[in-house]
């Protein structure tokens, strides 16, 4: 089913876009008639279009991360065992681009240079799919971990920690990098494809951030 819709939305958007081939006043009823946009201007047309696609996936990265917390075991005041459990977790995240962000402000067209620069929101690492059944756990073994419920306090740690450290993970450098790269090269193709639709073939497409 959202293949389909996606095929839809597409013929819809080359629909308008092949309007501005034939005079301003075609430009406008192809516009309107599949509901894409209220005004007739080109940049207007492919700015509602490529908002609607809200967030677009530019990079998906696969990661691990090793969670480790410990518990003391007390009698009274006095410590009589500490107990350390590690868990190796993997997990999926997504970068993605928030084109429900973009405004009129950012995009400039050169007309005789037949260039669109395009100023795009930042990339944004989503929330970590851990997957929790796929954990590899370590833990110190001893008489605290048969007589107290240490080693199930210490999974329950593991396990509110981890978001935030698969959080931190996923805005390292190197893998931002690759999510800005993928985004310009991604964004690049969105915008330039229903230029070519329009009549624009030789135009070219220049993201910043």
């Amino acid at each position: 089913m959202k293949r389909l819709l996606s095929i839809v939305g597409a013929a819809a958007i080359l629909l308008a876009l092949a309007g501005w081939a034939a005079g301003p006043d075609r430009r406008r009823e192809a516009c309107i008639s599949v509901g894409l946009c209220e005004r007739a201007d080109l940049l207007g047309a492919m700015l509602v279009s490529v908002q609607r696609q809200q967030k677009l996936l530019v990079l998906t990265a696969r990661l691990v991360q090793p969670v480790t917390s410990e518990r003391e075991t007390t009698l009274g005041p006095i410590t009589v065992a500490t107990t350390r459990q590690t868990a190796i977790l993997p997990a999926t995240v997504t970068y993605v681009v928030d084109l429900s962000k973009l405004t009129q402000a950012d995009l400039r067209w050169d007309a005789e240079a037949q260039l669109l620069s395009v100023r795009r929101p930042p990339v944004e690492p989503m929330p970590a799919s851990i997957e929790w059944g796929l954990a590899q756990t370590y833990q110190d073994n001893g008489w605290q971990t048969v007589l107290t419920g240490v080693g199930a306090n210490l999974k329950r740690d593991n396990e509110a920690k981890a978001p935030a450290q698969f959080a931190a993970q996923a805005r390292a450098k190197d893998l931002l990098a690759m999510a800005d790269q993928s985004a310009d090269q991604a964004l690049e193709t969105t915008f330039r494809m229903p230029l070519v639709a329009a009549g624009f073939p030789d135009a070219k497409v220049v993201i910043s951030r």
